[in-house]
Parts: structure tokens; sequence; C-alpha cells
């Protein structure tokens, strides 16, 4: 570590020890070891860190992670939503890491920021993907299957989460039609014809959602915390919302990370309207697998504008507009009506 990083890590780590005696106000011998960054996200920058403290004549310690926002990047989402979705979903026996402290504006640590408790395992999801983890695979995906169910079963209601936009089931697919659309022309850097046409067919083909639930936003391999065959947390929650299930399992099924190749999506669809009694319709899973292919390519031009706007150095995302012709192309393969994909 050279001596500018060695600074700001130690900066870090005395901002770090006042936002947590802001929270513990009767907490002493706050002490913040271990700072190290896990990641630089292209939402968040992640940083593991142990807090310890004397409470009551006895030494407390916890394995942290603090979530900072990125400068800028393919998500621009506020932190209280997440945060508090999390927080509320403790206790639920959905596998999710416990929220400790928020710093909402950024006010002790620069930028707006939380921290939950630490959690074992690895999100390596390539190693899921290799025919040699194929067993691991297999038992992850049936494990997700199981999560899914218990997520989309939350009495979200009675967690305190109407904080989140409220929708119907009639709504939910035009609402999230509408939010991405928006980000569409808020970040397109030039014409998108094929993108204009797509959302014209998801408008004109909204199903129904069988069930309002809390919906993930990202639920897939990558973003997850497994050991074995076991989640032990879903993690990324930017893009959390009330709406239709469909949306989460399509996500988890899309080619970059799907676990078709150890259980195919009619599997674990079938599992998972057994354990959560939702059932999936044909017309709302073909509209979520569309739908999703034009959401990512939303996220991959928000990204890429967000660097040539040059409010992000993260090379990472400076060419991810160049990524989704896969994503469009897809959407086309999957187009049920022969002639609007020859229009298109």
């Amino acid at each position: 570590m050279n001596e500018a990083a060695g600074d700001a890590v130690s900066i870090l780590r005395e901002q770090l020890r006042t936002l947590i005696h802001a929270q513990l106000p009767s907490a002493q011998s706050i002490e913040v070891s271990n700072l190290a960054p896990l990641t630089a996200g292209n939402t968040r920058n992640a940083w593991s860190f142990d807090a310890s403290w004397n409470k009551d004549g006895s030494t407390q310690t916890v394995g942290c992670v603090m979530l900072r926002k990125a400068e800028a990047g393919q998500l621009e989402t506020p932190l209280i939503p997440e945060f508090e979705v999390i927080r509320s979903l403790w206790g639920t026996g959905v596998p999710i890491p416990r929220a400790l402290w928020i710093d909402p504006e950024g006010k002790w640590v620069e930028r707006p920021a939380f921290i939950l408790e630490r959690v074992a395992g690895t999100s390596d999801f390539p190693a899921l993907l290799r025919p040699e983890g194929a067993e691991i695979s297999r038992g992850v995906a049936e494990h997700l299957v199981e999560v899914a169910a218990r997520l989309h079963t939350v009495d979200w209601k009675a967690r305190g989460m109407t904080f989140l936009p409220a929708t119907t089931a009639e709504t939910a697919a035009a609402q999230q039609i509408e939010y991405w659309e928006s980000l569409f022309r808020k970040h397109r850097m030039e014409p998108h014809p094929m993108i204009v046409g797509a959302f014209i067919w998801l408008k004109e083909h909204q199903p129904v959602a069988g069930r309002i639930t809390i919906v993930h936003g990202d639920f897939r391999y990558g973003n997850l915390l497994y050991e074995g065959k076991r989640i032990n947390a879903l993690l990324d929650w930017e893009m959390v919302h009330l709406g239709d299930p469909v949306e989460d399992l399509t996500w988890a099924y899309r080619a970059l990370w799907s676990p078709a190749s150890v259980m195919p999506l009619e599997e674990f669809v079938e599992r998972y309207s057994k354990l959560s009694g939702i059932p999936v319709h044909p017309d709302n899973l073909i509209f979520y697998r569309l739908f999703n292919e034009i959401k990512h390519t939303i996220i991959s031009l928000t990204g890429a504008k967000s660097f040539n706007d040059g409010r992000t150095r993260n090379i990472v995302i400076a060419d991810r507009a160049a990524t989704f012709t896969s994503y469009l192309l897809q959407f086309l393969d999957w187009l049920p009506e022969t002639h609007l994909r020859d229009a298109l």
C-alpha cells in the first residue's frame, strides 16, 4: 500500500469510528480494525472491517461491511429504501445480512453509505457455471428456489415496507416500463429505434401479476454469498421494489449468469410454485424474460453515459453500451410475433 492509499485508509478508519459513535453514543473505546476494500463496484464500493467497543462493562465485536455509494455508475438509486428493506427482512427466514448503521447523506464517510454485519461465503458465480462446479451449482440452484419462495411470501405490509412505491397487480408491469423508459430517455446518447420498438411491444403486452411481492430486482448468481450448496445471504438490493415476482425468476435465468445447465427454468418455476403457492403464468414468464433484456440494456446505457459525462472514472463501465447488442438479439429471438420481430 502506498503512502497516499495508507492515509486514505487512516482517514476512513477515523470517519467510521465517528459514525459508530454517533449511532452508539453510550459506547466507549470504539475501535475500527482490519479495514480493507473488498470491491470497487459499479454502484457501491465495499469495505470490510471489524468494529469493537465497550458497553456496560463488556467488549462487543462485530465483523462489518460498509457499502458506500459510488461516484456514478450503472445505477443511481437511493440508499435508504435498500437499507430499510434489508433491516425489515431480518428475522423472516430470508438469508440477509443484519443491517447495522446508515449514513444517508455522507455526513461521516463523505458519500452516502450503510453498514451491514459481515456474512461468510463466496459470491464467485463463474465457479458455479463451470462444468466441474455442476454438483455445487445444482445445490445452490435448489436453495435459490427456496429463497425466492421465502422472499416472495414475506408479508411486506406487516413488516412495515409500505415505504416502497405502491403498485397493483394491474399496474406493476406498467410502472416498471415507465421507470426504465424514463432512464432510457435520460441516458441514451444516440437514437436507438430498436429499444423504442421494444418499449412499444412491452406496453402493448403488459400482464397482470399473480401477486404483488417484494422483488429483489437483481436476483441471481453473483448477488449471493454461498458456502457449499447453501446460500448464506442475498446481496445487492439496489433495485428492490414491489411488483410481480416473476421478474426475479426470469432475471435469474438471463444468459450471463443462468443456472439452466444444472436446473432448467421450467423445473425452477415448478419447484417455486409448489413452495410459494404463487402461480407463474406463461404470459408473465415471456413478458419478463423480454423486459429484463431491455432492463439490462438500459443499465448498460446508464453506465456508458456516466463515463461519457465524466461523472465516473470507472473504466469497467466505459464500453457498456457495446454489450447490449446481445441483449437486444435475445429480445428479438424470444418475441412471440414473427411479424413484429421482422419489423424491428
